[in-house]
């Protein structure tokens, strides 16, 4: 077999290094605008935080449940009596009346086991915390859709964001391809004599501010790139495409609304299960006036002994009788107790302590009131401001899009009359200068529009639902 020439091989291992470097890359991924959004409600940052919120929220429900549930404890001690106390007995019992004598009960080594039961029966403030909790509950609910709103709405800036950018490129490249054949003809000219050097220059200038105007606009498109991959919960490396192109936006077909319920806006929906919460928190302690009323129930075992072995071993009592035989009776080495009862606590006087708290708490729940008043009116002056700037914006999309056509149009005459001799380089110049400005507007319009409609959808709390 014949070795393999250089060339060859080098040609090998180029194309192998490239199939290595393809294997490697992540597969680009392409989304839609619905598609990005559904990605970020699942990867954003700030939606898991309130997704595990709402998931804190459910295990302090549980934790409120459980404390009107049966406790149960098993507890156990052993206890080494180094030095027994000493009680102090009257010397009436042993015949040295006026005295005092020491003695040192118990034993030195004493154990207890045994396992303790309760049962909470009443208690106002029990059942007022478990309403509570039910609504903290819903609360976290609404944080997390709250963080969901906000993220569609930055997923859908930024998405068009760069769907404005991308077209700006497209269109920024026809007219450095127009402008360049412009340059090209009229260096033939003036090589030919048939025009001036600054005729050359003046077109140059042009092609130079629009080469700069695309590097521009192409690091625009990529800031917002990255700022859509960051609110989706993608890594900035990671390549994306997008799906759509900004020509698949209608924006003709928008409908105002007439009348705009509050509960749509979650803000609404939030302040009024704060004042709920207000309501509870009133109620709560007004219901520390009544009693609580609980049952328990205990039971174990004790024992004491002189040495520690001797808890293992059955205790052995011994007798005589009225014959003098000694007589031995086992008995258990622990000895068991049990005890039932009823534990009722009556409040009486306080010093006015819930009386004051329940009067702060009055008025904390007149602030969440005024808070929802304030609330209405704001929603009514965003609703009224942002139909005016979508308005606004529509009317001047379609004024730029009456603007683009016509500078394509001045352009188009401009050219033909260059080129059959009848028209100024300059000219040509001008209006090509004033179709750029006009496409310019005109995307800006359109993104404007764009971003117009966003924050009306999210005005009238329709925005998830667009």
């Amino acid at each position: 077999m014949k070795p393999f020439s250089k060339p060859l091989l080098l040609l090998l291992a180029v194309l192998m290094a490239g199939t290595a470097v393809h294997a490697q890359q992540a597969p680009k991924r392409v989304y839609n605008l619905q598609e990005a959004i559904a990605h970020a409600l699942e990867n954003n940052a700030s939606v898991k935080n309130e997704r595990i919120n709402e998931g804190i929220a459910t295990a302090q429900v549980k934790e409120t449940v459980a404390e009107g549930l049966p406790q149960i404890n098993v507890a156990g001690n052993l206890t080494y009596n180094i030095q027994r106390q000493v009680s102090f007995l009257p010397g009436d019992f042993i015949g040295q009346p006026g005295t005092f004598v020491p003695v040192a009960f118990g034993t030195p080594y004493t154990s207890n086991a045994g396992a303790t039961l309760s049962q909470l029966i009443f208690n106002g403030s029990y059942f007022v915390g478990l309403q509570a909790s039910k609504v903290y509950k819903e609360l976290a609910a609404k944080n997390l859709e709250k963080a969901k709103i906000e993220v569609a709405e930055a997923v859908a800036l930024a998405y068009y964001g760069a769907l404005v950018s991308e077209e700006r490129l497209e269109l920024l490249a026809v007219n450095m391809g127009r402008l360049d054949t412009l340059y090209r003809e009229t260096k033939a000219m003036n090589e030919n004599g048939f025009a001036e050097a600054i005729d050359v220059q003046r077109v140059q200038v042009n092609l130079n501010n629009l080469r700069t105007e695309y590097q521009n606009v192409e690091r625009s498109m990529a800031i917002n790139l990255n700022v859509l991959k960051f609110q989706m919960g993608i890594p900035v490396d990671q390549e994306i495409e997008l799906a759509e192109n900004i020509s698949d936006y209608k924006l003709e077909d928008i409908a105002f609304a007439e009348d705009v319920p509050y509960s749509q806006r979650i803000e609404y929906q939030q302040l009024n299960i704060n004042r709920e919460l207000a309501r509870l928190d009133i109620k709560n302690t007004r219901m520390q006036y009544l009693p609580n009323l609980s049952v328990f129930a205990n039971a174990g075992y004790t024992a004491g002994r002189t040495t520690f072995g001797e808890f293992f071993e059955p205790t052995v009592l011994r007798s005589e009788n009225e014959n003098g035989e000694v007589i031995e009776q086992v008995v258990d080495t622990w000895n068991p107790y049990a005890a039932v009862g009823l534990n009722l606590n009556i409040p009486v006087f306080d010093g006015f302590l819930k009386a004051n708290t329940i009067r702060r708490k009055k008025l904390i729940a007149d602030q969440v009131d005024i808070q929802i008043q304030n609330l209405e009116n704001s929603i009514n002056l965003e609703i009224e401001q942002a139909q005016v700037n979508l308005r606004n914006s529509l009317q001047s999309l379609e004024t730029q899009q009456e603007n683009i056509e016509l500078a394509q149009e001045v352009f188009r005459v401009s050219s033909i009359k260059y080129q059959e001799g009848i028209g100024s380089n300059l000219e040509v110049i001008e209006a090509e200068n004033a179709l750029k400005t006009a496409e310019t507007n005109y995307y800006q319009a359109l993104y404007n529009a764009l971003v117009a409609r966003v924050a009306y959808n999210k005005a009238t709390g329709t925005l998830l639902q667009k």
